[in-house]
């Protein structure tokens, strides 16, 4: 009997366009048609920055934008990055006509609620947006009821936000400072979604510091809501054999606990099962 297909994971992409929106914060558009025909939102691909062993460890990365061409096949990705080491600060300078290569799709992506009518709040901090944008793209073309609740310490905190602009959620913004948005952690806006619910079907899908997600989680639990986190995890190898990602989840064990890989039982957890 013929073997089935296997899926590629191991893709050399090509840097078309870097878009730098500030303070530290770049988007790169990669060409890579074989893996964006693959990656659902949610998921994860480990990048190599450069040939050879400097930087050692490949970074993981969400995709932030599907790319499609005129017909709508696609054609790409996009990632959204932070400088804040060695293999993030060589990502934000790369000129079009650079290459990475990219291991992916990883992990286990968002999956969208069996009822249509349910109403969908994604709620990020910071860099954690990144898997919105895509997974706006992925569910907006079935008319499903989308509401973004984005969080940051400043309005530079979320510069890339006007991205979201035709992905087909409803945004709203919340800033420490009040320099953006409402004054005040992202949970105040995410707690008034849920009173205004009344007995609408409701899910939650959070990514960013695990702080925020927390919170999140112990919001969305009083509130009787189901909640499922992306995890950010360092993920190495990207396959479970490192255990590097690893997160408590409740289990039936002495401890009351066991160890999931974050990168085969993730990114995509639910947040009634995390030990937070």
């Amino acid at each position: 009997m013929p073997t089935a297909e296997r899926s590629q994971l191991l893709h050399d992409a090509t840097v078309t366009k870097r878009t730098d929106f500030g303070h530290g914060y770049f988007e790169l558009f990669l060409d890579c048609p074989a893996l964006a025909s693959q990656l659902q939102a949610g998921q994860f691909v480990n990048l190599k920055v450069q040939p050879g062993f400097w930087p050692l460890l490949r970074r993981p990365f969400s995709s932030f934008d599907l790319l499609r061409d005129v017909r709508g096949k696609a054609t790409g990705i996009t990632i959204l990055g932070h400088v804040v080491g060695l293999g993030t600060g060589m990502m934000a300078k790369m000129e079009p006509g650079a290459r990475v290569n990219l291991n992916g799709p990883l992990g286990h992506g968002f999956e969208p609620p069996a009822d249509p009518a349910t109403r969908i709040i994604m709620v990020g901090g910071g860099i954690g947006l990144a898997p919105f944008l895509h997974l706006s793209r992925q569910w907006s073309p079935d008319k499903r009821e989308l509401i973004l609740l984005a969080g940051g310490r400043s309005q530079r905190d979320l510069s890339f936000m006007k991205r979201f602009g035709d992905s087909g959620a409803q945004a709203m913004l919340a800033t420490e400072d009040g320099t953006a948005g409402v004054k005040g952690r992202v949970t105040v806006l995410l707690e008034a979604e849920l009173k205004a619910l009344k007995g609408k079907p409701a899910v939650v899908y959070t990514c960013g510091p695990w702080a925020m997600m927390a919170a999140v989680a112990q919001l969305c639990q009083q509130y009787n809501t189901p909640s499922f986190a992306s995890l950010e995890s360092v993920m190495a190898c990207g396959f479970g054999v490192c255990n590097g990602c690893v997160a408590k989840v409740k289990a039936d064990t002495e401890q009351g606990f066991r160890y999931a890989k974050t990168c085969v039982e993730g990114t995509v957890m639910d947040c009634a099962q995390l030990v937070w």
